[in-house]
């Protein structure tokens, strides 16, 4: 079958699209057992050029892109590579995401309160009380406060609590800058340290496996801010050997909660309600 005539010029593939294709197919040929890297083109597997969706996209290595053209390799065939590529990229990705879950399952962090079924619910029973734990919503307002403070202080704005879905998968992002005019994109991950103890190095292994699976989820490179918000001055050692220790370009920045203005205080509503006994006992 002869490829379609044009008289207008090539439709541009755009950049998302073309790094979608690359990062699918490993940034190599997408002939099984080629692990071509160098000299790619991207193919339009029903010789379309004006169809430049993702499933149609294949990248390929000049000899096969000839041999594509030349139907040596027709199209069936490269629909079946393009899906055993697709097969491979999800295997990848959830094996990416199960690392970052065994690396999170014992952080205590609240990425996003949620309402749950108060304690003291309303006599009348087809009226519920929903309401977020008091700790959740200090903690991600403290969250939130502390990425405004840094992007005041460095001049820069980023999008706040950015989710990114692969199936039943999730990367649940504090803030990220995501600027084709900057060399990388900047993602933030905020940790707040009550008390000294909570220094650890493991804040970055974190942050590297969040920026590792951005990577793969969107083509584009990525450096990493560690946001460390601290109840009082203090000295975080082991968190800065994280950071000295990385492979990953990660910058570390710590502010106490007096510097950027909010402090969670108290995370118990009892300990609240307790407070108001109090006052009306001195009045």
């Amino acid at each position: 079958m002869s490829e379609k005539k044009y008289d207008t010029p090539r439709p541009t593939i755009t950049a998302e699209i073309r790094r979608a294709v690359e990062v699918e197919s490993g940034h190599s040929c997408a002939i099984k057992g080629c692990n071509e890297h160098t000299y790619l083109e991207i193919h339009h597997i029903d010789h379309n050029r004006e169809n430049n969706t993702l499933d149609n996209l294949i990248l390929l290595c000049d000899k096969h892109h000839k041999m594509a053209h030349a139907n040596v390799i027709d199209r069936k065939a490269l629909k079946e590579y393009k899906k055993l590529l697709i097969a491979s990229y999800d295997s990848l990705l959830l094996e990416r995401f199960d690392q970052l879950e065994e690396l999170l399952k014992n952080d205590s962090k609240v990425s996003q309160p949620e309402l749950k079924q108060a304690e003291k619910q309303p006599i009348n029973e087809n009226i519920k009380k929903l309401a977020p734990k008091r700790h959740e919503i200090l903690y991600f307002a403290l969250t939130h406060v502390a990425i405004a403070y840094y992007e005041k202080e460095q001049n820069i704005y980023f999008e706040h609590q950015v989710e990114f879905v692969h199936g039943t998968d999730r990367l649940l992002l504090d803030a990220i800058r995501q600027d084709d005019d900057l060399e990388v994109d900047l993602i933030i991950d905020v940790h707040y340290f009550r008390k000294s103890y909570m220094d650890a190095p493991v804040y970055t292994s974190w942050l590297e496996k969040k920026i590792e699976l951005y990577e793969l989820l969107t083509g584009r490179k990525a450096k990493g801010i560690l946001l460390i918000i601290t109840g009082k001055s203090m000295n975080i050692p082991l968190t800065k050997e994280g950071i000295d220790s990385c492979t990953r370009d990660i910058d570390l920045k710590v502010y106490s909660c007096k510097e950027i203005g909010f402090h969670p205080g108290a995370v118990s509503a009892a300990m609240f309600a307790s407070n108001l006994k109090e006052v009306n006992k001195t009045e």
